[in-house]
């Protein structure tokens, strides 16, 4: 693999936190907290994934994912842990709670526009690292998730007919993505211990691409889920 794309690949993925912090900044602000406060908020988002992704490289540079199992290393000690604390904690605080009322819906859709990261899985294939029916899926569900995320914004930014729609289905579309890619990854897993051959999906226990298995899926459904929560708070309106 050569250098660039790992740099490359380091540096879109801790920009795509930005997409996370600053819209919990502006909600922050939106809800009548202090500009301190606002920033303390969006400082703490990156330090909680920073630290976390530190964790999961540490874990992944002394060899712990990669061993064959079903459900995969990686997904044990990295990807439920942060669904826990996500779905766990961090959505059931009251502070959440506050900017999930202040929070504009067409900013908390626009969000997925960092799924655009997913043009790695291609990439990682092209190298032949990956297999093509998880890369062409990983990277196509992002790739689209993330190129209608923006007109979707737009549509609810503007009260566009069938908006609420646009919303529903894109939103379904974005989690059903997820879980897609869970199963392949398993089924991958699995073969790989039927035949006692590693290879399948190796590049995603190894630094830095391992922060793909460990960062997306909890924190892709979650941000889902609170479109949902959203529309539901609307809808009480």
């Amino acid at each position: 693999m050569p250098l660039w794309v790992i740099v490359l690949f380091i540096a879109s993925f801790l920009y795509s936190i930005t997409f996370i912090a600053n819209p919990a900044k502006k909600a922050a602000l939106d809800s009548g907290m202090s500009p301190r406060a606002a920033r303390n908020i969006q400082i703490s988002i990156f330090a909680f994934y920073i630290l976390y992704l530190a964790y999961v490289s540490v874990l992944s540079l002394k060899g712990v994912f990669n061993v064959n199992s079903i459900p995969p290393e990686v997904m044990v000690w990295a990807g439920l842990p942060l669904m826990i604390i996500l779905f766990g904690f961090i959505g059931n605080t009251g502070l959440f709670k506050k900017l999930l009322r202040s929070i504009a819906l067409e900013s908390l859709v626009a969000i997925h526009i960092f799924r655009l990261v997913g043009i790695f899985f291609i990439i990682l294939y092209f190298y032949h690292l990956l297999p093509s029916a998880f890369a062409f899926s990983a990277a196509l569900g992002d790739i689209i998730t993330a190129l209608l995320a923006l007109p979707v914004a737009w549509m609810v930014s503007k009260r566009k007919p069938w908006w609420k729609t646009a919303v529903y289905a894109w939103n379904i579309f974005g989690m059903l993505d997820i879980i897609n890619l869970l199963v392949i990854a398993v089924i991958i897993a699995k073969n790989d211990m039927v035949t006692g051959v590693k290879g399948g999906l190796t590049e995603m226990t190894i630094f830095p691409f391992v922060w793909f298995p460990a960062f997306a899926p909890a924190t892709i459904l979650f941000l889902h889920t609170a479109v949902f929560r959203k529309l539901a708070q609307l809808k009480a309106i």
